[in-house]
């Protein structure tokens, strides 16, 4: 067989393969996900319930997947934490920048451009994030992803409230320091805690009890399928006419301009730090062209916003992504650069 033809069948094949591949992934992450948006559509989850389950997956399983994955992990990974933080910062800046840059094109309306503003500059990096990057690349790329969100309340709060100051052009006194205090705490403390214990155990060699280790495994393994659950459960899929515009452009913003900025953060940050990895460049990626975060409602108490914009944006940016998260792994496997 002349070897031109050798190649063109095995390459052929190998592009089924992962085509086939992909798609079995794009069905398993939404499966679950059209599940709690089939849940919703029966009433058999109302809106209190919902909440209790988000904050049940956050505060209680979470934890407990971030300490499994890290208590397990190689510690040669542990490498690839600091770079990963780096590139949080700088996304978030860098997002934030645009977006008020681009806010004018949403609406002339102050109102509904702020809403455009806080809808778009932050993605859903530590929970949907989470559950994309498992399947796409495994443990490995959870671990990236828990060390890129290790600390996303923090840095989170501070370019949002940045945003905020910029947009209203006041400090941000409408934002109560109790309540950012009591999201830090509530938010922020339990992974970082669990991530640190875990590292902590883990370089030093300490032994879990067996029983405990089987434990904290099936408290984990529920967090994956109940985050994609939860995401499903909070689509909500109607627009009035007037925020089709902004909506539109903030899923635009998140699902596909991000990766201009994923691009240019990930030179800045494989220029600082020369051990960066296959996967870490891969999950940098990724990262930037997840969909607006579900937390993004809540920077709309502190300026003079349309809050049904975010939470359009969140909806339709989340459901845009279902498409748009498999051609960007499809194209980032391909991308020769990373190697």
């Amino acid at each position: 067989m002349p070897f031109f033809l050798f190649s063109l069948k095995y390459g052929v094949f190998f592009e089924t393969r992962l085509f086939l591949n992909l798609f079995e992934i794009v069905l398993t992450i939404n499966f679950p996900i059209f599940l709690g948006w089939i849940f919703k559509q029966l009433k058999l989850f109302p809106d209190n319930e919902s909440a209790v389950l988000r904050k049940f997956v956050i505060k209680a399983t979470v934890p407990f997947l971030i300490f499994r994955n890290l208590y397990n992990a190689d510690t040669k990974e542990f490498s690839q934490m600091l770079p990963m933080i780096v590139s949080l910062c700088l996304i978030l800046v860098f997002s934030g920048i645009m977006v008020v840059s681009m806010r004018n094109l949403s609406s002339a309306d102050k109102k509904v451009s702020n809403s455009f503003c806080l809808g778009s500059f932050v993605g859903n990096y530590s929970y949907l994030g989470w559950g994309v990057l498992s399947y796409f690349y495994g443990e490995n790329g959870f671990t990236r992803g828990v060390f890129f969100s290790m600390f996303f309340w923090p840095v989170v709060l501070s370019v949002g409230f940045s945003i905020i100051w910029f947009l209203s052009r006041t400090s941000s006194g409408n934002a109560s320091k109790d309540k950012i205090i009591h999201a830090l705490t509530s938010n922020a403390i339990p992974p970082v805690l669990s991530a640190f214990l875990a590292m902590a155990m883990n370089f030093y060699g300490i032994k879990l009890p067996e029983w405990l280790a089987k434990s904290i495994g099936s408290i984990a393994n529920i967090t994956i399928p109940a985050i994609l659950f939860t995401v499903g459960l909070s689509l909500s899929i109607m627009l009035k006419k007037e925020t089709v515009r902004p909506v539109l452009l903030g899923t635009f913003f998140r699902t596909v301009f991000g990766m201009i900025i994923g691009i240019a953060v990930l030179s800045i940050v494989s220029f600082c730090f020369k051990n960066v990895d296959i996967t870490t460049k891969k999950v940098i990626l990724m990262e930037s062209v997840m969909p607006s975060a579900a937390t993004s409602p809540f920077f709309a108490d502190f300026v003079d916003s349309d809050k049904e914009v975010v939470s359009g944006i969140v909806t339709f940016s989340t459901i845009f992504a279902l498409i748009t998260l498999p051609f960007w792994y499809f194209v980032i496997e391909k991308w020769s650069f990373l190697q």
